[in-house]
């Protein structure tokens, strides 16, 4: 279902952010690390707890967090209100208002409990779109002042029936708002007799608004901001405006998007009317409860009457403190509209920084550049800045741009040292600090600056921390660090480039795998023996542990590891029924060779076991116990060679002794290659050199039933262990099973 432009989803009668629903095909890649928006909960981004701010967020995180770094203070509404606005534009928030909505149906039968329930019509499709008709600020204001008059009228609960009846009408498919029963006005005070009679006009109003009577909407709500007993003064001179802008949206009869000026007389005069009534409305210091929605108007009129330039005002207007709940919106609307550069000229100095700090913070290319010298530029601009205007944003930016070989980096270096980890920058200052310094192979001074931060600073921030664990994990100092630093969680699930899903799961709950880049690391450096330290590791979830204990044991057999070999059996049996048997009898044979073989044997029969840790994440990351080891899946039984290449760096802290044993065992997984003509070759030696053994002819058939969706189909010890297995065993139940090979 696509949805109208984010214009018209906000179109309520109290406006939220402007927002649209992202309509993409989720592909379910697991994401480490956001890399265009925060993490969720956007709570943290929006109170300055930065995390490791990316080059590439998009432009309304990057402005929020030029603002935060620069210390332009938000209060606590601002921050709901962008939290609100970045979970609409991420598609975390329904349409339709939910929660709100629940709200409102919860207190009009609390304080009504004796009307009949009916729903509202919250979200209208027109055109294959949907739109917000009532959005959630609607309910909920409904819902407060259902309570409010409740209590109120609380001798008079006919009235209170009275307004429920009325507001089910305003919500509902345009039905009518009954007139005011004047036998109820008896007894009443004038006061009661006032809020009752402006409770019906707003009613009244909004109904016509609702319902697209556009030209009575204004005129009612033009009467209510002119009456000095409405409590919904200042609301109706703002909705004014909110009327002419939804009848000039959806009476436009031209097809321009956003970027285009519209060019449709009557459409541009709606407009200019209601950006004429907000003007006056922001102006007057009597109704400022309704300034920050009358803001939020404001650019959505001013981004369609005059979108050349508004991208460039809203550059200062996002910079502004105590602008309530304009600023969510007025960041989106940036992000929304863009701005260009060199268009935006004459803007005052706070604004004219914050754009070029945008452009070069998210490296803008231009026709003909390099993205390598985009980068030097951007490098060269920062710095200077930086010198300049000692603005701690400028200084990030440098650091993001720097190379390991950079000029007067380690003048920069210095300066991030000075700043506060807890401050809004500094995360991203001792992230990139460790980095550079690491890659400059000052590995001690990257382990201290990452000792700065505090391992609670980011556990609520996903993305910064599995930043940090990597870096801690690149600099290591021995294996506990090396294993407690391997795993990531999970930040989200993959959409769209600049959209995610988000994960349902509090950030201490999410789920947990290897870094992206941890497995090819460890895969060459890792004995069987530290294979199995790693299997035990309280850094691993269950599911890392059962894969890292199957793969230990897999590289054991092939490699020749007898005692590693026992001792994972040993220790997998305890936790796998449906293997135990099998486990435990390896131990029993009385010498390495039949153990080995045993085990061998075993493995044929799990295709679900890799003696790799890599390159893909293995189908045992699992803890579920009914999963099936024998299952049988295309392309992923077993394993493929591993490729011979480049000598592998050995980790600093391991003994001469192990990384001697450590090369040896990766070469013997190189030399035994492919596991189903590996496992093919052992089944035949053996059954050629132990012809009686009842095992040698189970070996054979595991090797074919498992042959037709391994790394290699096809091969010729396949084929071979096939025929053998019928020339020698042809009267056994394996032959009878084994019909053809692949």
């Amino acid at each position: 279902m696509k949805t109208l432009l984010p214009a018209v989803l906000g179109l309520a009668l109290l406006v939220p952010p402007s927002s649209a629903e992202a309509c993409a095909t989720d592909d379910g890649s697991p994401i480490q690390v956001h890399r265009t928006h925060p993490d969720r909960p956007f709570t943290s981004f929006a109170a300055g707890r930065l995390g490791v701010l990316r080059e590439k967020y998009r432009h309304m995180y990057l402005a929020y967090a030029y603002r935060s770094m620069m210390g332009v203070p938000t209060t606590a509404d601002e921050q709901r209100h962008l939290v609100d606005m970045w979970s609409r534009k991420q598609g975390d928030v329904s349409l339709t208002g939910e929660d709100e909505l629940k709200r409102w149906l919860a207190a009009r039968t609390e304080v009504a409990p004796s009307l009949p329930a009916s729903a509202p019509q919250a979200v209208v499709e027109a055109d294959y779109s949907q739109y917000a008709r009532i959005q959630g600020d609607a309910f909920l204001k409904a819902a407060d002042t259902a309570r409010s008059l409740a209590r109120e009228w609380k001798e008079h609960p006919a009235l209170v029936e009275e307004w429920v009846r009325n507001q089910v009408a305003v919500f509902g498919s345009c039905g009518a708002v009954q007139e005011l029963e004047p036998k109820l006005d008896e007894g009443l005070k004038p006061a009661e007799k006032a809020r009752r009679k402006a409770e019906h006009d707003y009613q009244q109003a909004a109904a016509a608004f609702y319902c697209g009577a556009y030209d009575n909407a204004a005129e009612a709500f033009q009467g209510i901001s002119q009456s000095a007993d409405s409590p919904y003064q200042a609301l109706g001179a703002y909705l004014v405006a909110r009327s002419r802008v939804r009848q000039a949206l959806f009476g436009r009869k031209e097809t321009s998007f956003l970027g285009q000026p519209p060019t449709d007389p009557e459409f541009v005069a709606r407009l200019t009317e209601a950006d004429k009534v907000l003007e006056k409305v922001l102006a007057a210091p009597k109704w400022a409860q309704v300034h920050g929605p009358a803001r939020r108007l404001q650019s959505l009129v001013r981004i369609r009457l005059r979108p050349e330039s508004w991208g460039c005002e809203l550059l200062s207007r996002v910079l502004q403190p105590g602008t309530g709940s304009s600023l969510g919106a007025e960041l989106g609307d940036l992000d929304l509209v863009g701005w260009r550069a060199e268009r935006c000229t004459g803007l005052p100095a706070p604004a004219a920084e914050l754009s070029e700090w945008l452009t070069a913070t998210r490296g803008i290319t231009e026709p003909g550049q390099s993205e390598v010298d985009v980068r030097l530029q951007a490098y060269d601009t920062a710095v200077a800045r930086w010198k300049k205007t000692a603005h701690v944003p400028w200084l990030v930016t440098a650091l993001l741009k720097a190379w390991p070989d950079s000029a007067g980096l380690a003048t920069l270096l210095a300066d991030a040292a000075k700043v506060p980890v807890a401050s809004p920058a500094g995360v991203t200052l001792a992230y990139r600090s460790a980095h550079l310094l690491r890659e400059q192979g000052d590995v001690k001074g990257a382990q201290a600056r990452l000792a700065t931060v505090p391992l609670e600073l980011t556990r609520d921030q996903v993305s910064a921390d599995n930043l940090l664990r990597e870096e801690r994990f690149a600099t290591a100092r021995s294996w506990e660090e090396l294993f407690r630093n391997s795993t990531r969680r999970l930040a989200g699930i993959q959409s769209m480039e600049s959209y995610s899903d988000a994960v349902d799961a509090p950030p201490d709950a999410r789920p947990v795998s290897f870094g992206e880049e941890v497995l090819p690391i460890l895969e060459p450096r890792l004995t069987a023996r530290r294979m199995a330290e790693l299997a035990a590791s309280d850094a691993l979830s269950p599911a890392l542990r059962r894969w890292a204990g199957w793969t230990a044991f897999a590289r054991a057999t092939v490699v020749g590891d007898d005692e590693t070999m026992r001792a994972t059996a040993k220790s997998l049996a305890a936790k796998e029924p449906a293997a135990k048997a099998e486990l435990l009898a390896i131990d029993g044979k009385p010498t390495p060779e039949e153990r080995r073989f045993e085990a061998q044997v075993l493995l044929m029969g799990l295709p679900a076991v890799s003696a790799r840790l890599g390159p893909w994440v293995s189908r045992l990351a699992t803890d579920d116990p009914k999963f099936d080891l024998t299952l049988d899946v295309s392309g992923t039984n077993w394993w493929c060679a591993p490729k011979a290449g480049e000598p592998v760096q050995p980790f600093p802290f391991a003994s001469e002794a192990e990384q001697k044993t450590s090369a040896a065992e990766w070469k013997a997984l190189i030399d035994a290659g492919d596991s189903v003509p590996y496992f093919a070759r052992v089944a035949l030696d053996w059954a050629k050199a132990h012809p009686e053994d009842p095992r040698s002819p189970k070996a054979l058939f595991r090797v074919v039933r498992a042959s037709r969706r391994g790394c290699r189909q096809g091969t010729a010890e396949a084929k071979e262990a096939f025929r053998y297995l019928h020339e020698h065993y042809k009267k056994s139940p394996w032959a009878k099973k084994a019909t053809r090979v692949y």
